[in-house]
């Protein structure tokens, strides 16, 4: 089974989607499209009927639910969690699910097991996570990557294709190596030249092009 990821011309390139229940790592720099990306995947679901949970480290759920109503993505009356690691900042959340300590991760592994729990029987799919490097700057790297690993396990277990938003250039090889060990599959995303560029380095029972493509952020969202 493929999980389409709402990018078309990114679907037909990966045979139809990504494997189901699979967990990509998402690389890019900052200003790349990660984000959009990773909002286009989820409303894609949604739009579908499914559920998803939105586990957010670099912005409030507020914003980004803003940000993909100007791709005309309205998620209100769809089906998503979003478990919001950002808001302890800035004062507070009004959203259900909140980590007021990014270095509490018991706390947050109670938090994921309860969404999952909530969302029983509603077609959870889907789960975004913007982004896990954020996770590496309050939590020691080896003791980052062990949670990383019981955290996508039970997500997978729970149904989900999970798509993990790293940052370019934030990890040394080995941590990426270790991410890559628990993970399925690589895209990445630069900026080259002033284009947008796409690779799909490496993705679990799929055959790929491994060469770099272009892709352009419409008013539509991502377009290969």
């Amino acid at each position: 089974m493929r999980v389409e990821t709402g990018i078309e011309g990114l679907d037909k390139l990966i045979e139809g989607g990504f494997p189901e229940k699979s967990s990509i790592l998402l690389l890019g720099p900052a200003g790349s499209g990660r984000t959009t990306f990773s909002n286009q995947f989820l409303y894609h679901g949604l739009e579908k009927g499914e559920a998803a949970i939105y586990i957010l480290f670099n912005a409030p759920p507020q914003q980004v639910k803003e940000e993909m109503k100007k791709f005309g993505w309205n998620i209100e009356g769809k089906i998503i969690i979003f478990i919001d690691v950002y808001s302890w900042r800035t004062g507070g959340s009004e959203e259900k699910y909140v980590i007021n300590d990014p270095t509490d991760l018991n706390t947050f592994n109670i938090a994921v097991s309860q969404a999952i729990k909530e969302l029983e029987g509603k077609n959870l799919k889907r789960c975004s996570i913007d982004s896990l490097s954020t996770l590496f700057l309050y939590v020691p790297s080896d003791l980052c990557i062990r949670f990383s690993s019981v955290l996508l396990a039970k997500l997978k277990k729970a149904g989900t294709t999970q798509l993990v938003i790293i940052d370019k250039g934030a990890h040394d090889e080995k941590i990426l190596a270790s991410l890559n060990s628990i993970t399925d599959g690589t895209i990445e995303l630069d900026i080259r030249d002033g284009e947008r560029v796409m690779r799909v380095a490496r993705m679990r029972a799929t055959k790929h092009p491994l060469e770099p493509f272009r892709f352009r952020i419409t008013d539509k969202g991502i377009v290969v």
